[in-house]
């Protein structure tokens, strides 16, 4: 487990036992114990295990038991973690409790201590006794639930219910890692022949997914034929944490079976409707997971593999844009997707754009865009250190990104309104400004910018005055606060930001938090109009908790002629990986080589947008 997993789970702990009525001073310990580990320096988990080697980095917890706030319970807890990935007393609280109760507490609006008064006097144990109990009109008659508080409580579960069946594609990518782990055996077993590979919303690359597809290859069909019983002994044991609910299998021809957990057999259902999409005949085995998150393994052989692949990646609106595929070959062992397209009389379409019929269109016409590639990124414009809320120092962030290959990498820390982030006030900033320009000259190879994440304040004024800005290489502005202004408050807020001459980038433009908070209300045209017109920069922000901009407003942009880039927003050294996740969206939002600025040689990067030299 990583540190952000085991940090989220003593904070969760911390808050089940705040809504349970508990003493709030051991509820704080797990809360503490959560924010140290989230930024502890080093990952307890010492990367990936090997047979000779202890599955954590032993060094690394007893620094950790070292450190105040850390005592033997929380030790034990964590070990237990490191070493079988569950802890035992969060297991038994969520049994008691349920999950439900956590996802209640994401509601904007409200607070643990509200949260406790509905569980522990109204019974609320999920987002839907909440809906009954906000439909039911008593919620309002509650002590301390205003009307602004009481219109905050109703959107937010207004968008948490509409993304209830969905999930961000960093947590989706997190359990298709556990499921791929559990079938990673059957390849020994002889029953795979090699790692599942994700295919629909997962190719796609989607910020926000609806399901878990993966593509499995077995040797022969004979691997999938359940009739009569015929399962084998190492797919019994996969699926047995999963036949709690219905376990189905549908043949490619239409015959479906439901998993009968008792006999651990396949039980044929019936016939299903026929239909002209051939992608209905694709062998099928279902079951969900994670509070009935839906799993689809397409089963398929070595020769099937590439069709399987090519017709389980689209989405409905792309597979219909398509030319009648009923003629393609069932079986071509050595073709690829390229040549499934050429036999469409189509160019090829990479996976991020088979979004629509725009691309297909783009593909007749041969007119698709080239797009940028990972290895087209030369910096990483917006990181942090622990001047502000960074894991890292300044020294250990530089070095890393000089290992990671980047040329140039920006020091953004936060600005003095953001106070839970300890963002830096004027002196500090000056003061820190000193040491990157002392770093910058002591290492090779890479260059140290200096610049501040600026908060946008309520009106559009910025932290600092434009004579400490015109002391930094570059300016990062972002809203941090104040989010629940009118569109027109919101669009002026950040259009003011973006006239003063020293900004260079609006960092996570729309401020959408996937799964938790959706964009402010804002006029996402005025703001790129405004880009255009003052030659800003709009950040495409690789974190996976944000991926802002949506690359709808990504093309949006780019039709406009507004560059963009692509900024890990990075606060401690193995998220400087998110410049893999900011990529992908700067891929689906159609972004060639030179509409990202990350692309850019530092000497072009001054000259066009001047970062790097101070006004």
């Amino acid at each position: 487990m990583t540190n952000r997993e085991i940090s989220d789970i003593f904070s969760a702990i911390g808050s089940l036992l705040q809504i349970r009525g508990d003493d709030a001073f051991r509820a704080r310990i797990y809360e503490r114990a959560a924010e140290i580990i989230n930024k502890f320096p080093r990952e307890l988990s010492g990367g990936t295990p090997k047979e000779d080697a202890p599955s954590y980095d032993k060094e690394a917890v007893q620094q950790l038991r070292a450190t105040p706030g850390i005592g033997k319970a929380i030790e034990d807890k964590t070990v237990e973690m490191l070493e079988t990935g569950h802890c035992k007393y969060y297991d038994n609280l969520i049994a008691e409790m349920g999950t439900g109760i956590l996802e209640v507490l994401e509601i904007r609006g409200l607070g643990v201590k509200t949260v406790g008064r509905f569980y522990q006097e109204l019974g609320v144990r999920s987002l839907e006794d909440l809906q009954t109990l906000l439909e039911s009109g008593k919620l309002s008659k509650m002590k301390g639930i205003g009307k602004k508080t009481l219109r905050m409580i109703t959107e937010s579960l207004s968008f948490r219910m509409e993304l209830r069946k969905a999930r961000p594609l960093r947590q989706t990518l997190h359990l298709t890692e556990q499921i791929v782990g559990s079938l990673t055996p059957l390849i020994a077993d002889g029953w795979m022949k090699q790692a599942p590979e994700s295919t629909g919303h997962l190719r796609r690359l989607e910020e926000v997914c609806r399901g878990i597809e993966l593509i499995v290859v077995c040797e022969d069909e004979s691997a999938f034929q359940f009739a009569d019983g015929n399962v084998p002994d190492p797919l019994r044991s996969f699926l047995e944490p999963f036949s709690e609910n219905p376990i189905t299998f549908k043949t490619g021809d239409g015959i479906a079976y439901v998993y009968d957990s008792d006999t651990a057999t396949f039980v044929e259902t019936g016939q299903t409707e026929p239909t002209d999409d051939v992608r209905e005949t694709l062998p099928v085995l279902q079951f969900s997971i994670d509070r009935e998150f839906p799993v689809s393994l397409y089963l398929c052989t070595p020769a099937t593999y590439t069709l399987t692949l090519f017709l389980t990646t689209a989405t409905d609106a792309h597979f219909n844009a398509l030319p009648d595929c009923s003629a393609l070959p069932t079986t071509e062992p050595d073709i690829t997707e390229a040549g499934i397209y050429k036999k469409l009389g189509l160019s090829y379409i990479p996976p991020e754009l088979r979004q629509d019929d725009t691309s297909v269109t783009a593909a007749k016409d041969n007119a698709l865009p080239e797009l940028v590639e990972f290895t087209d990124l030369r910096g990483d414009l917006h990181a942090h250190t622990n001047w502000s809320d960074g894991r890292q120092t300044l020294q250990e962030m530089v070095a890393a990104a000089q290992a990671a290959g980047l040329e140039y990498f920006a020091i953004t820390d936060h600005s003095v309104s953001s106070v839970v982030a300890n963002g830096l006030d004027q002196q500090r900033l000056l003061d820190q400004v000193k040491q990157v320009r002392e770093l910058n000259a002591a290492v090779d190879g890479i260059t140290v910018l200096a610049g501040s994440e600026v908060d946008i304040r309520r009106y559009g004024e910025l932290d600092f005055p434009d004579e400490v800005l015109a002391q930094l290489d570059i300016v990062v502005a972002s809203v941090h606060s104040n989010f629940n202004l009118t569109e027109a408050e919101m669009t002026k807020r950040i259009i003011r930001a973006i006239e003063n001459p020293f900004v260079n980038i609006i960092g996570h433009p729309t401020g959408r938090m996937l799964g938790h908070r959706p964009m402010y209300p804002l006029n996402i045209a005025a703001i790129i109009e405004a880009a255009a017109a003052h030659n800003t920069v709009l950040e495409i922000n690789g974190s996976p908790s944000r991926l802002d901009l949506d690359p709808r407003f990504v093309r949006q942009a780019k039709e406009a002629g507004v560059r963009l880039s692509v900024n890990t927003d990075a606060h401690g050294i193995p998220q400087l990986a998110h410049r893999r996740t900011g990529l992908n969206v700067a891929r689906r939002g159609w972004l060639t080589k030179a509409e990202v600025i990350n692309t850019y040689t530092l000497e072009e990067l001054r000259e066009k947008y001047g970062i790097g030299v101070p006004f």
